[in-house]
């Protein structure tokens, strides 16, 4: 299959055709899947995409400000602030104090055992958590290394949270 060119049965009017919606989509697979850049309503510049597939072995492990913590940032819907990423808390790191977020928080854990210490509930590898809009968890404790693929369903939190030096992190 050509990466940028028809496929199948396609045509090449077919192809050109094939776009998404203007979207303010980003993260590492909407960078690589922007095909076109349109002026939105209000003059904010959007994308246009194709489906891609991206092996996240391939992507760079980005810190941020929290100490033990990296991720990488695989979408994100720039007018909602949903969300998909992989997340990477190093052996004794974790978030330090008891919070809530401004949507739905989603994590499935790829690898090892990442505690939320007031409970006691703990995400092993296979398993799935939901954090309820506005619900308060936390302190949390990566006893081992671990990799979450976290989701939100809107923006992760009602303001920038002390554990962050910058604004972007909360994102």
């Amino acid at each position: 299959m050509a990466e940028n060119g028809p496929t199948g049965d396609m045509t090449e009017a077919e192809w050109a055709a094939n776009l998404s919606e203007p979207a303010a989509y980003s993260g590492e697979t909407a960078d690589r899947s922007r095909e076109r850049d349109v002026a939105g309503p209000d003059g904010e510049v959007l994308g246009r995409f194709r489906e891609i597939m991206v092996q996240t072995g391939d992507l760079a492990w980005v810190d941020k400000t929290l100490a033990g913590l990296s991720h990488k940032m695989l979408w994100r819907d720039d007018e909602t602030g949903a969300s998909i990423a992989l997340v990477r808390f190093e052996r004794g790191s974790g978030i330090p104090s008891r919070h809530s977020h401004a949507s739905n928080q989603f994590m499935f854990c790829l690898s090892g055992r990442y505690t939320y210490v007031p409970t006691g509930i703990t995400l092993t590898p296979g398993s799935f958590y939901w954090n309820p809009k506005g619900s308060l968890h936390g302190p949390t404790l990566a006893e081992e290394e671990s990799v979450l693929l976290e989701v939100y369903d809107g923006p992760h939190y009602p303001t920038q949270p002390e554990w962050y030096s910058s604004p972007d992190d909360a994102r």
